[in-house]
């Protein structure tokens, strides 16, 4: 229900944009297709559209697709050219050239080419190019000129023309003609040819022209009508359409609607017709096509005409209600005023005036515009005033009358005219240097120039029968005249500055017979009460950017024309209800002169003043453009170079390819941009900004399932369907089910191993902890025992270090005591050489001599030094010995020395011990020091305790 519900709409739209009335005014807009842009050969020799929208064209260097975006090509097998192309209603592309033939078919969003031409035989096909391609009930034709191919039942069958050459095969009502040369035009069905009687020769296109009727082109004879009774007559012989025809040389031709006919010419491009022969549209190079040669035609859904050229491919936009003028040759300049007077167009530009014929019927009639002698210049204003046509110029003010000029003031620039109401007969002009007043008396002059206001004029408005609001550069004055007109004065003046906030122009105009003003900040309104102004606050909400217009046209009394820099937008008032359409003249916006933009109603149409013409927009035509839903034309993996994956829908991405660029377009033709939304469900719940770009990329995109949505919008803002793409990003390989099962597998083997992994890592922990645990004990042990050790040895050590101290003091005592006998002997010495005789004298020498002896016995005896050096070396070790041996020069003497010094003994203990002086003593010390090589700041006493 819902394909039969589609097809109906669809059909329905067809019928509806091919019914729309073609403008005989002007020339419908052209896109042009260069070859750079579709990157193919020149020629296109045949030309189709696809139910879903898409152009295909037969090119020389094969067959190429555009979908409103992107350009494809694809080549046949044997890289020859495309002569013809056909849509089946299946979808499949048909395609024929130089020895081959055959079709492509959708496969995942991308064409596959399959070839037919492989079941006949090559030597059948030899030299054959296939011209056409023709859909049968049963089977699919293929003509050559020499014969034709008929695909059915998955085999071809040849026919030939039996000695003839064939020229193109037609199909009108399920009935197939062809031409053989020389017999002339013929029917064919499977029981053979049928010949008429008929002097026709060339027939390049026949088309349903009525119930019974067709209509035959002819290359060089015009066009006929053919019965269905075999009849061929002229078709308005001698209309000029048919000689136009005639001498362009018909090449091809299509039926756009019941009522008009579009034929394609060799040398001068394309002419609309009417059934009745009259010539709505003439399209050739000089005003839209690239080439005047027409290879091919096609109407597409939309009701525009796509014209295969010998040098390109054009879109000529034929169902829209805006026509144009395009000066392509800069021969008129840019518009600034556009007035219809007397059958007559009227362009005032920045390089004079110009005029053309303006048609009032639906005849074609070309716009031709020529300059109007003498007025080379700036025209700032075209009015009509009592019937005659008033010219501002740069070089003063003039009267038109047909194309000739007649100044009726000197004044330059005449900018803005306004014609009194209450009394006709005047007008006032604002010019650069003031205002100036002119009089209707059998035609108009100029009455005088008012002194009181010297500076340039830029618009004038009335406030009331004799009040006018006169706009200057920078400030808006209030200026009433006399009874007569005949002076001014200015009652108020209102800075740009001071009473506005800071605006830089301001418009004075009437809506709905309110007096606004509208400035760069919004619209204001004047009260009179308090003599200020106030902005329009609820309005200039309702209007948006529009408040901001600097030029409003009224259309009618309830309808008018915003502009703001170079976008338009229709205001209506609908019941006290206000309605602003944005959206219709998108078209326009970069094609206008921003500030200047100029628009003039002329009966049902609107005129624009554009760059490098005007455009016409047909408000009978006008209509709510729908749009396709977009094309998902296939998914790129932008991590890698040139790889486009064409997806059906659900279809799983490999985890790498998570980096992705979607492809999409709308296969829907329109002269201004169609821009996208998009919005990717997994990754966002909203939709995008709208942009014109055709693609979007989604990076690092995780495993998961993803629904693309991408719909359309028209510069009129109409939204198309969205389309959906379904995919998912799989998980990469190592977190699939089969990895999974693995990894269980793997998990259990690994718990088993691990487990008795586990069991003897315990039973080797609790060795090797008993192990430990006995090496603890062990080494507790052991530290008991070294500290018990250590213990007993720091008792020993206490206990020698006591010893040793007792004995260092036994020796002391024995050193003392050795001292102290050695000073008892000298005493005693002393005291006998000082004991006297009975009679007072001192003993003699001989007497004393026995008793010294003994003295010094006792002081040389070595028993007590025996003793000592006995107990010191139980003291001290070996001491004796380690100096001995490391220095061997010491005397015996030498140690004694060093023993009672190592008892850190004083000089005056070891002279008495050794029975020297301490003078004595001291060279001992010197030497020895010598002998140890002591350094100077060595003690000697530590010398020997460290020893």
């Amino acid at each position: 229900m819902i394909r039969i519900v589609f097809l109906f709409l669809f059909c329905f739209q067809q019928v509806w944009c091919g019914a729309q009335k073609i403008s005989p005014i002007g020339t419908p807009f052209v896109q042009n297709y260069t070859k750079s842009q579709y990157k193919a050969g020149n020629q296109n020799w045949s030309i189709a559209q696809g139910k879903d929208g898409i152009i295909y064209a037969a090119n020389n260097n094969g067959l190429i697709t555009f979908d409103g975006a992107y350009w494809d090509l694809y080549p046949l097998d044997n890289r020859s050219f495309v002569r013809s192309v056909a849509l089946a209603p299946n979808g499949d592309v048909y395609v024929g050239g130089k020895e081959e033939f055959g079709y492509l078919h959708k496969v995942n969003g991308r064409l596959e080419y399959r070839k037919l031409s492989q079941l006949v035989d090559s030597k059948t096909l030899e030299n054959d190019e296939i011209w056409k391609i023709l859909f049968l009930p049963d089977a699919v034709m293929f003509q050559s000129f020499s014969k034709f191919y008929l695909y059915r039942n998955n085999k071809i069958e040849v026919y030939h023309g039996h000695g003839e050459s064939l020229l193109f095969a037609h199909q009108v009502k399920n009935k197939l003609w062809i031409e053989k040369i020389p017999s002339g035009l013929q029917s064919w069905s499977y029981a053979g040819f049928k010949s008429l009687s008929t002097p026709l020769s060339n027939i390049l296109s026949i088309l349903p022209f009525s119930d019974n009727e067709q209509l035959v082109g002819t290359a060089k004879q015009g066009l006929f009508l053919l019965r269905d009774n075999g009849e061929i007559v002229p078709w308005n012989a001698n209309s000029t359409v048919n000689k136009l025809l005639k001498e362009a040389q018909l090449n091809n031709g299509i039926k756009i609607d019941d009522q008009t006919f579009a034929f394609g010419t060799i040398k001068n491009g394309i002419f609309i017709i009417d059934r009745h022969g009259k010539l709505l549209q003439h399209i050739h190079k000089r005003n839209g096509l690239q080439n005047n040669t027409v290879l091919s035609m096609t109407l597409d859904r939309q009701g525009n005409i796509w014209a295969g050229l010998d040098n390109g491919i054009d879109r000529i936009q034929i169902n829209s209600p805006f026509y144009y003028y395009n000066d392509i040759f800069g021969e008129i300049g840019t518009v600034y005023a556009i007035k219809v007077f007397h059958d007559t167009i009227y362009l005032g530009t920045n390089q004079g005036l110009f005029f053309s014929e303006w048609t009032t019927n639906d005849s074609a009639k070309p716009l031709n515009f020529q300059f109007v002698p003498n007025s080379q210049g700036q025209v700032w204003s075209l009015d009509i005033f009592n019937n005659q046509l008033i010219c501002g110029h740069n070089d003063g003010t003039f009267l038109i009358q047909g194309n000739t000029l007649t100044r009726i003031s000197e004044w330059t620039g005449g900018w803005a005219n306004r014609q009194l109401t209450e009394t006709p007969s005047l007008f006032l002009q604002g010019n650069y240097t003031g205002l100036a007043l002119f009089e209707y008396t059998d035609g108009w002059r100029l009455r005088h120039k008012f002194s009181e206001l010297k500076a340039a004029v830029l618009n004038i408005f009335p406030k009331d029968a004799r009040t006018f609001w006169v706009v200057l550069n920078n400030s808006l004055a209030m200026a009433e005249f006399s009874p007569n007109f005949s002076s001014l004065k200015i009652s108020k003046s209102f800075s740009y500055t001071n009473d506005f906030p800071h605006i830089r122009y301001i418009t004075p105009t009437s809506l709905r017979g309110n007096t606004l003003f509208a400035t760069d900040k919004g619209i204001f309104i004047y009260d009179n009460v308090l003599s200020k102004f106030k902005p329009y606050d609820e309005f200039n909400k309702t209007l948006g950017s529009y408040a901001r217009s600097k030029r409003i046209k009224t259309l009618d009394n309830n309808t008018y024309l915003f502009s703001n820099q170079g976008h338009f937008a229709l205001v209506r008032f609908n019941q006290n209800a206000l309605h602003v359409d944005s959206s219709t003249f998108n078209s326009l916006e970069d094609v206008v002169m921003k500030n200047y933009e100029i628009a003039e109603p002329v009966g049902n149409h609107l005129i624009f003043g554009l760059d490098n013409g005007i455009a016409i927009y047909d408000k009978k035509n006008a209509y709510e453009q729908q749009i396709a839903a977009p094309v998902i034309r296939g998914v790129q993996d932008i991590s890698v170079s040139d790889s486009t994956i064409y997806l059906e829908q659900n279809r799983p991405l490999a985890n790498k390819q998570n980096n992705i660029r979607i492809l999409f377009a709308v296969p829907w033709f329109l002269s201004s941009p169609i821009k996208y939304q998009y919005m990717l469900e997994g990754q966002s719940t909203e939709w995008s900004k709208a942009s014109e770009t055709a693609f979007i990329d989604y990076t690092n995109l995780p495993a998961g399932s993803y629904t693309f949505k991408v719909r359309a919008i028209t510069a009129a803002g109409t939204v198309s369907d969205s389309t959906h793409l379904k995919f998912s990003i799989l998980h990469p390989w190592y977190l699939r089910w089969p990895a999974l099962v693995v990894y269980t597998m793997l998990t259990g083997v690994g718990i088993f191993v691990t487990r008795r992994l586990i069991i003897e890592k315990i039973k080797r922990d609790k060795l090797a902890l008993r192990q430990k645990l006995q090496k603890r004990q062990e080494e507790v042990l052991r530290k008991e025992t070294e500290q018990n050790e250590k213990k007993l040895m720091a008792v020993k050590n206490e206990q020698l270090i006591q010893e040793l101290e007792l004995k260092n003091r036994e020796l002391a005592n024995a050193a003392t005591n050795i001292v102290y006998k050695n000073e008892l002997l000298n005493n005693l010495h002393e005291e006998l050489l000082n004991l006297k005789d009975k009679n007072g004298n001192k003993l003699s020498n001989d007497q004393l001599q026995k008793v010294n002896k003994l003295v010094d016995n006792a002081r040389s005896d070595e028993r007590d030094w025996d003793l000592f050096e006995k107990s010191f070396n139980e003291s001290h070790e070996n001491f004796f010995k380690k100096l001995k041996a490391d220095y061997p020069s010491l005397s015996p003497n030498d140690l004694k020395l060093c023993a009672y010094l190592r008892l850190n003994m004083s000089s005056k203990d070891i002279a008495s011990l050794l029975n020297i002086t301490t003078r004595g003593v001291e060279i001992r010390r010197y030497r020895l020091r010598k002998k140890f090589d002591l350094p100077t700041e060595k003690n000697l006493t530590e010398f020997l305790l460290e020893r």
